[in-house]
């Protein structure tokens, strides 16, 4: 279940991240952001506060509990001090405390990636590191107001986390994000459509997305690497219950939440 993923990806650590999982009174609700990059914005969007804000039009999932961000490469994320993530004038996103996991031993497929070479000399680029932090955020916003969230960052490829981590820790994510996939400064190969075939399988409720992805883009090693993420790709399973413009988010096309239909 949940839990049991988190306790995973903790190892044999005693810090807060430990604390944090044994004061869980259920499953935790992960919400998972692959190819996050530098967004925190699920933070704000995924937030209660944002449901009272800008409702759906339907009843929508109950909100995560924490956040799970993979990319396997990152610009200008430094989680070893404390200080801000993000500044805007309308939104701080500041990071309070952070605690270092156990690294992951998954491999970087070179299939998977799309990486000038000039940039693995970046002082500020983490790529591939294998690293993975919890993370204790306050968010302060001018229209949602004050409120702190969990987070979970690992600088891993997000097929490989799912098809070696995820899946064989029986993890369920009650949110996947499906927002610039691909489209950051490591700029993927794929588009990530495989992120489909997982939803039922990940019990997910709700999925975020700035679609379209090309069918055309749906790699075949992907699936011969990891057979466990194949499926039909099928996006009638889709039922949408908001929209926001790509301005207030992606700005790679408008977002719309979506309820995943049970068959």
């Amino acid at each position: 279940m949940s839990k049991e993923l988190l306790l995973n990806l903790n190892g044999g650590q005693n810090g807060r991240f430990r604390d944090w999982i044994n004061q869980l009174e259920r499953e935790p609700r992960i919400a998972w952001y692959p190819s996050a990059g530098n967004d925190f914005r699920d933070l704000l969007y995924l937030n209660p506060r944002y449901s009272e804000y800008n409702p759906a039009n339907r009843p929508e999932p109950q909100h995560p509990d924490i956040f799970l961000h993979t990319d396997y490469a990152s610009r200008d994320l430094d989680f070893t001090k404390v200080g801000d993530i993000k500044s805007d004038g309308r939104t701080q996103i500041s990071l309070i405390h952070a605690e270092e996991l156990p690294r992951l031993n998954l491999d970087l497929h070179n299939e998977f990636i799309n990486f000038p070479k000039i940039r693995h000399g970046d002082s500020r680029m983490r790529f591939g590191s294998k690293q993975m932090y919890f993370l204790q955020i306050e968010v302060r916003s001018n229209r949602l107001g004050v409120f702190s969230a969990f987070a979970i960052y690992a600088f891993v490829e997000n097929a490989t986390f799912c098809a070696k981590k995820i899946i064989p820790c029986n993890g369920l994510t009650s949110h996947v994000i499906h927002v610039r996939y691909g489209a950051g400064l490591g700029g993927g190969f794929e588009s990530g459509i495989w992120l489909l075939n997982v939803l039922h399988r990940l019990r997910g409720e709700c999925f975020v997305t700035d679609e379209p992805f090309p069918r055309q883009n749906s790699k075949l090693w992907i699936y011969e690497l990891y057979p466990e993420l194949r499926g039909n790709e099928d996006r009638g399973q889709l039922e949408r219950i908001r929209i926001i413009p790509s301005a207030s988010w992606s700005g790679c096309g408008d977002v719309s939440w979506n309820l995943v239909c049970r068959g």
